[in-house]
């Protein structure tokens, strides 16, 4: 069965290659992130685990075009190549892998920690079956945080297991049982929906809550301090003891008002010091390297955040990125190193 899974994966990448496009794609219909890009090392492992663990298709397959090696600060004519999924038909929450040869690397997080700080930490996905997913995933060589733990935060009753990836990448397995929603419209009726939220690991909460909400100008949709009920078993595998009597601070941001799909979390688990990644959070560096964000007018934007005395950490170059077409896209670093790519369709 196991063979077959990849037999079917790399005859859909060969028809893949040649269509690569999505319905268009505009700041208007995405609220936040478009897509997350992962660097990895295994191309086809990777591959083959979303498209089997997690349902996705393959949209794009073939080698990342000029350009990219520039913006991401690599050597000229560095070689990658990239495969683009998408779950069901929607035009968002896109992942795109990516295989950077040539070049040495590290993981971004490597043996990360949830208290670690520095780069992305993991990709919230929905479920329909925690058990069921988590237990393919490591049959993968994915381990988890902790087995699936049930828990509520606000009006949420949730189970959840949070597994780390060959790359470092990790996965909120996140089984919402109540309130209800749209399990057609997140993709989750099987394997795992597409990527809804991000969490990024700070230091510096103030920090990071000032880019997102006063330099980007974003809104907040789910935020506050919360800690575990005894006994104080929790997805993050902070210990027990700790869970029940620390507080972990959060914020999701989103630029639309009542949408936050595609939201940029930041987390700082209070009284929990960790090692700091930020440094790492770069290609070619494995695992999540970057959120891409639509926006309206990227030049406009490039200049907004100019004159409030933020630094731009790639400015607006002009790169073809499939299945988009041409765009203009500019980088800027969160104040944890998350590295947020902004991009306008041409």
């Amino acid at each position: 069965m196991r063979l077959l899974s990849v037999f079917l994966f790399l005859a859909s990448a060969v028809s893949a290659q040649a269509a690569c496009t999505i319905d268009d794609v505009s700041s208007a219909g995405v609220t936040g992130f478009q897509e997350a890009v992962i660097s990895v090392d295994d191309l086809d492992a990777a591959n083959e685990t979303w498209q089997t663990v997690g349902g996705y298709d393959v949209v794009c397959d073939g080698p990342v075009d000029d350009g990219l090696d520039a913006f991401w600060g690599l050597p000229e004519g560095t070689p990658m190549h990239q495969v683009v999924l998408r779950k069901g038909n929607g035009n968002r929450g896109l992942v795109r892998l990516v295989k950077i040869y040539g070049v040495e690397q590290v993981q971004i997080r490597s043996s990360g920690m949830p208290w670690d700080h520095g780069g992305y930490f993991d990709l919230y996905v929905y479920v329909d079956d925690v058990d069921t997913v988590f237990h393919q995933l490591r049959d993968r060589g994915w381990q988890g945080y902790n087995d699936p733990v049930h828990y509520t935060l606000q009006a949420f009753d949730i189970d959840e297991s949070i597994m780390r990836g060959p790359n470092g990448e990790a996965l909120c397995l996140m089984q919402r049982n109540a309130p209800p929603y749209d399990k057609a419209a997140a993709g989750s009726e099987s394997g795992m929906g597409w990527p809804f939220n991000v969490a990024m690991i700070v230091a510096d909460y103030d920090a990071n809550a000032h880019f997102f909400g006063e330099v980007l100008g974003w809104n907040v949709h789910l935020g506050g301090r919360s800690t575990t009920p005894e006994p104080g078993f929790n997805p993050t595998g902070i210990p027990a003891n700790l869970a029940s009597t620390s507080p972990r601070r959060f914020a999701a941001y989103a630029p639309h008002e009542t949408d936050r799909n595609g939201s940029l979390q930041i987390l700082q688990a209070e009284g929990l010091t960790g090692r700091d990644f930020s440094d790492r959070a770069e290609p070619p560096n494995l695992g999540i390297v970057t959120m891409r964000v639509p926006v309206d007018d990227i030049e406009a934007l490039a200049a907004d955040v100019a004159s409030k005395g933020y630094p731009i950490h790639e400015p607006v170059t002009a790169l073809t990125l499939p299945p988009y077409g041409p765009v203009k896209m500019m980088a800027l670093k969160a104040p944890n190193g998350a590295r947020v790519e902004l991009f306008t369709q041409q």
